[in-house]
């Protein structure tokens, strides 16, 4: 599978099933500059799945890390399809992140992937770690984005049960919706 920033293949590592995501070079950027951004991006994402495991949220476990790939675990499952039990769940998982300090930055039910009765966050190539109140309410709003209001009123709920501070969160997610209610 290939996307903006990285090929996902399959493969095999001491006989377990693995998937491997490698960084691709962009061709348009510096060699040099390229390089250090890929190598960084790469150890960002390895430390997310690393802190959001310490958090208690179920992703993706990290085996090998190399300059410009992470070979994790590889997941034997599908998409959800975000029934309320889903919702709640994922709001849940979000709002862990969130007290850990960690803005996943494309939390959608594309990033997610239900395996064996679980819930698993995957993809964390745009995370970021941040407590900043904003960047909380953009992940939330990304994910409000993709569910229609019964499913989204679910994930809320989730959010709330898991975090305790969530009023100011969601308070500037209404804030963030006004801002793209008037930018289009």
């Amino acid at each position: 599978m290939r996307g903006a920033e990285a090929v996902i293949s399959r493969g095999s590592l001491i006989g377990r099933d693995v998937a491997v995501k490698e960084r691709i070079r962009k061709t348009y950027r510096i060699a040099e500059i390229d390089a250090k951004l890929r190598r960084e991006r790469t150890r960002a994402e390895a430390r997310l799945l690393h802190r959001a495991k310490l958090a208690g949220v179920d992703c993706p476990v990290v085996l090998e890390v190399n300059d410009f790939s992470i070979t994790m675990d590889y997941l034997h499952g599908s998409h959800p399809e975000m029934k309320a039990v889903e919702c709640v769940r994922a709001g849940q998982m979000l709002a862990a992140l969130h007290f850990a300090g960690i803005i996943h930055g494309d939390f959608t039910p594309v990033n997610l992937m239900k395996s064996k009765g679980r819930l698993f966050v995957i993809d964390f190539g745009l995370g970021f770690f941040s407590h900043d109140v904003e960047d909380k309410a953009i992940d939330v709003y990304t994910m409000l984005k993709a569910l229609d209001a019964k499913a989204g009123t679910a994930f809320i709920k989730g959010y709330k049960t898991r975090n305790p501070k969530h009023g100011a969160v969601l308070k500037r997610v209404e804030e963030v919706k006004m801002r793209v209610r008037y930018a289009q």
